[in-house]
């Protein structure tokens, strides 16, 4: 399967994942928070906190840039 097909997926999984949250009402920012810390916990055993600590860097660059907005 390709990279992108596999994206779509999981950017699916991950969409219904927060419409299961909304219909428990959880606060938006506590399930997003929590995806993000699960995330991160999954990246820091694949690769070394310095090279996460600079992927995160990269993603915070983005925000700034609006990269995020722009759908």
């Amino acid at each position: 399967m390709s990279q992108d097909k596999e994206k779509k997926i999981a950017s699916l999984i991950v969409q219904k994942a927060r419409s299961e949250c909304r219909k428990k009402k959880i606060d938006s920012y506590v399930a997003i928070g929590a995806f993000i810390d699960e995330i991160i916990r999954e990246l820091v055993v694949l690769n070394s906190d310095e090279k996460v600590a600079n992927f995160l860097e990269s993603i915070a660059k983005k925000v700034r840039m609006g990269v995020y907005r722009k759908k």
